[in-house]
This record gives structure tokens, C-alpha cells and sequence, in this order.
């Protein structure tokens, strides 16, 4: 059969846009959004990736995706978009270009970038904010700045492919060359892109005549079928709504957007710790008074000489309790998406000793000061719940909570020898009740407070029991019947200093007070009287967080 040179151009140039439009459909465009500095909350972030996602004409990574890509390198803000880190990153995301920014200083300006996968600038551009977001009119500016950018990125490729696939159309030849010497013209030709032309059903011959004699013409060699690149599996982010643009700031399932096989995957870095450990120093100011038929100690002190009848009680420390204070907070469920994860248990142990110089006064005199050796002990058990927040970055968690603690606390103080006159020894174990919050201002610094109320602290109680009697004594001194009420408050600084390890520093003030009623062991004490405690304590030591 004769084959035409013009037809030969005219199907190379249409198989050659057919194979490129073919390509282009498989595949479009993929754009990831880091975050954008200075952008408060990450709304502009959030609102840019819905603007480019309802445009239908590019694919977009869920809000977080880059920034905690970035974060597993251990890399934040304009580091996470330099030259040589997005050209590690995009390939392993599978993106075609990043999409980054800043918020000016008066938050009234956008400066976007449009980066390749190479990292190299493909685009920038200045957009007015109103309240930190894109107005309607700047949205659509910026929407289609970024389309246009995108197609002209791809432009000159698709050029290149059309000139090498057509070569420019040849004149046809007066008369078509005879069916043995097509070959030969045709030679420069490849066969592959030959064309088939369909078979025309000859019309029946006209009744009563003969139809001509034919020649019998090769039949044309099949066209060979055009081979296209196998499409590589669909990322689970690819599957989102492209219409959505409502997102979260962690999102579940392939780890917040990225692709399930050969990507990233979230650093659990970006959760609250499930374990929170602390090792560290205390040290302890303890004041005590006992007076008898008052109602505080400075109502007694205030009463002329000759009505401060009956036994009292003093005690100061003339240097602090020094000693260790071991604390562990424990919310195993703190990683789950449900308010489950709040629950947890904080347990703590305290305890200082120093050498206390003890002297007795009575009415006959005073004996001579002895010295011996005092221990302050704290311990408690504690059920909290608490609400976590984050006031950082995506990428750069800053972690704070606010909760309530639920449990049972003590606090004994004892000496290691008696003397012949009872010290001011008490052992306490009670049910309290409290709140804690803290409030991250960097990952250095993190403010911390606390307040406990104590629910009946009486004296004389304690979870060891009392085999020499000296609990009741306690209370059988200075009356029949005591109630107590006590509380606490703390405030305190701490941070985090490398990797899970980290600082705390807090002074906690703890105050209890003990109404007696009924007659007492010593004199004075025949109705009523009172008692007053306080430790002051400053804990400080490292932590470390899982």
C-alpha cells in the first residue's frame, strides 16, 4: 500500500500529544505546605492548603505533613525549607514542589515562595492579610499565581516532548510513489508509527457487469502498542477530599498525611509524655507553736504575762532539712486522640534530716540544749486528670495542661532520740484534693503552679501504725478531740534542656491547723487550745520525660 509523508507527520505530532496528555492526567501536580513563620495558630497555613485544594488542579499534603517530616530531621522553622532539605524531603514525600512563607512583623503581609523539588525558587509573591488571613480578592490572587507558576514550571517540558516526538511535515509528492518503492521513501520512517488505514467496504458491482480485477495488496503490519509507565500506588494523603479544607493539627490513620509505605512517619516527640520522672534536692523550713485556750498562736502572744498560763510549744529550724525528693508522673493513655488521655497517677517522696538543737523550759527552769537528729518525710499517691494543650508550632510542640489530682498524702516529722520533755513530733496521713497547671512560654521555660487542700490532716495518723503509742500521745497531750484543715500552694519553673532530659525548680508552702477540745495531758490545756505547723521547701532537679 502507498503511504503519504504528510500523513506520517500529522499522526507522529498526535500520538505525541496524546502520550503527553496521557502522562499529564496520570499524574498532577504535588504541593506540600510548610509552615509559614509568624503564622499564629497555623491559620493561614490551614487556609492556604484549602485554597489550593478546592482548586482541583493540584494534590495537597494535610496541613502538617511537611513541618513534622522536617521535625523527625530534627529541623524547625526556615530550616526545614532550605535548598538541600527539600531536596531530601520532597523526593520521600512524593511532592513536586513546597509551598512557604512569612507573615510580616504587623501580621498585615503574606510573602509566599514556591520552591521545586530541587529547593530552588520557582516563585514568590507579596498578598495583603486581614487578621492574619487572605482577604476573598488576595485569595484569588494567590490561587492563581500559584497555578500559573506550576503550569509555567511544566511548560518548557512539555515543549521538548512535542518537538522530539514530530518532525516537521515534509511537501507530498506530486504522485504517490509506486507500492514497491514506498518502502525506500518511508525508510527514515519507524514503523511503529505508521499508520493503519481502516478497510473501505467496496461498493457491489453494478448488476450484469463484471467486477475488475484487483490487485492483491500486503496487508499492513499491525501498529505496536504504545507502552505507558506503570502508575505508581496512590499515597494514603492522595485519598483525602480534595474539596475538604478543614483540618486538623494532628491528623490519624498514615501519620498525620504521610505515605503509608517508604514515607515518614510521625515523631511521637510531638505528644504529651506518657513519663514523666524526677530526681532532684529538697530542702525544708519547719515552724511549729502550741498555745492553750486560744484560738491562734498570735492571739496567746498578745495576752498580757499574767495570763499566759500553761504549757506551749515552739519549734523553728535553726538550719533547713536537707535531703532528696524522688517525683514521677505517669499518663500511659496521653498519646490517644479520646479525653481518656488525661487520666493518669503522680507519686512523690521527700525526705531531709538535720541536726536540731533542742532545749526544755518549765517553771522550774530551763535544761541544758542537746542536740539530735530530726527527719522530715513527705509522701503521697495521687489520681489526676488533666487537659492537655499545645501553644507551639507543628513540628515544635510546646505541651501545657491544667488538671485535678484526687489521693492521700503524708507528712511526719520525728527525732531519732527521746527527750525528757516530747518534742513537737507529729505524723499526719489525709486525703486532699488539688489543681496543678502549666503554662509553656518556650521549650526552656515552662511555669508551673499548684494548690492542695487538706481534708481533716489530723495529727497522730499514719499508714505504719503505732506500736509504741506515741500517735495517740500526740494528740492526747493537748486534748481529747482535734480537728485539723491544711493546705498547700507551689509555684516553680521548668523546662526542657536536651533531648527527654529537663529542669524543674518550685518553693511549695504547706500549712496545717489543729483546734483541740477537752482536757489534756499538760497543764494548761483544760478546754481548748490550738496548734500551728508550716514547712517551707524549695525542690529543684533534673527531669526526664518519655
Amino acid at each position: 500500500m502507498m503511504v503519504s509523508g504528510r500523513w506520517l507527520s500529522r499522526w507522529g505530532v498526535v500520538l505525541a500529544l496524546a502520550l503527553m496528555l496521557t502522562s499529564q492526567a496520570a499524574r498532577a501536580e504535588r504541593v506540600a505546605v510548610s509552615a509559614i513563620e509568624g503564622d499564629k495558630n497555623h491559620k493561614l497555613r490551614a487556609q492556604v492548603t484549602g485554597l489550593l485544594r478546592k482548586t482541583r488542579k493540584v494534590k495537597v499534603l494535610p496541613p502538617s505533613a511537611w513541618a513534622m517530616a522536617a521535625a523527625k530531621q530534627r529541623l524547625r522553622g526556615p530550616a526545614s525549607v532550605e535548598r538541600r532539605v527539600v531536596a531530601r524531603l520532597a523526593p520521600t514525600l512524593e511532592v513536586d514542589a513546597v509551598l512557604t512563607g512569612s507573615a510580616g512583623r504587623t501580621y498585615s503581609t503574606f510573602n509566599a515562595r514556591l520552591l521545586d523539588q530541587d529547593g530552588e525558587e520557582l516563585w514568590t509573591g507579596e498578598f495583603v492579610l486581614q487578621r492574619g488571613l487572605l482577604p476573598k480578592f488576595e485569595a484569588r490572587k494567590f490561587t492563581q499565581a500559584v497555578i500559573d507558576a506550576l503550569t509555567a514550571a511544566n511548560a518548557p517540558e512539555a515543549t521538548e516532548s512535542v518537538a522530539g516526538s514530530a518532525p516537521a511535515p515534509s511537501p507530498a509528492p506530486a504522485v504517490a510513489p509506486p507500492a514497491s518503492e514506498s518502502h525506500a521513501v518511508g525508510t527514515g520512517e519507524p514503523e511503529a508509527v505508521e499508520p493503519v488505514r481502516p478497510v473501505q467496504p467496496e461498493p457491489p458491482p453494478a448488476q450484469g457487469t463484471a467486477s475488475a480485477p484487483r490487485a492483491e495488496a500486503t496487508p499492513p503490519a499491525a501498529p505496536k502498542p504504545v507502552l505507558v509507565p506503570e502508575a505508581k500506588p496512590v499515597p494514603a494523603w492522595e485519598a483525602l477530599d480534595e474539596a475538604s479544607h478543614t483540618y486538623l493539627m494532628e491528623l490519624e490513620g498514615s501519620g498525620g498525611g504521610f505515605p503509608e509505605e517508604g514515607g515518614v512517619t510521625p515523631d511521637v516527640g510531638g505528644r504529651p509524655p506518657r513519663l514523666k520522672v524526677l530526681l532532684g534536692a529538697a530542702v525544708t523550713w519547719r515552724r511549729y507553736c502550741a498555745r492553750p485556750g486560744v484560738e491562734s498562736c498570735s492571739q496567746y502572744d498578745a495576752q498580757l504575762p499574767e495570763q499566759q498560763v500553761g504549757d506551749i510549744s515552739d519549734f523553728s529550724s535553726n538550719a533547713p532539712y536537707a535531703g532528696l525528693a524522688v517525683e514521677a508522673e505517669v499518663f500511659p493513655l496521653s498519646h490517644w486522640p479520646t479525653l481518656l488521655r488525661g487520666v493518669g497517677l503522680t507519686l512523690g517522696y521527700q525526705r531531709g534530716f538535720a541536726r536540731t538543737t533542742v532545749q526544755v523550759s518549765s517553771p522550774v527552769g530551763e535544761t541544758p540544749e542537746r542536740e539530735v537528729y530530726a527527719t522530715d518525710t513527705a509522701y503521697g499517691a495521687m489520681l489526676a486528670y488533666r487537659y492537655f494543650f499545645d501553644l507551639g508550632m507543628v513540628g515544635t510542640p510546646l505541651w501545657g495542661h491544667a488538671g485535678l489530682r484526687l489521693g492521700a498524702l503524708g507528712r511526719e516529722f520525728d527525732v531519732g532520740e527521746r527527750t525528757d520533755v516530747p518534742l513537737p513530733v507529729v505524723h499526719r496521713f489525709y486525703p486532699a484534693v488539688g489543681l496543678d497547671v502549666s503554662v509553656p512560654l518556650m521549650r526552656a521555660v515552662r511555669l508551673e503552679g499548684a494548690g492542695q487542700l487538706f481534708l481533716r490532716p489530723n495529727p497522730g495518723q499514719s499508714p505504719w501504725g503505732d506500736e509504741d503509742g506515741t500517735r495517740v500521745a500526740e494528740v492526747r497531750d493537748y486534748g481529747t478531740a482535734v480537728s485539723s484543715l491544711g493546705w498547700a500552694a507551689e509555684l516553680g519553673v521548668a523546662g526542657d534542656l536536651w533531648g527527654p532530659l529537663g529542669y524543674s525548680a518550685r518553693f511549695r508552702l504547706e500549712s496545717y491547723k489543729d483546734r483541740f477540745t477537752g482536757q489534756g495531758t499538760r497543764r494548761g490545756w483544760t478546754e481548748s487550745g490550738v496548734a500551728e505547723e508550716s514547712y517551707s521547701s524549695i525542690v529543684a532537679g533534673l527531669t526526664a520525660s518519655w
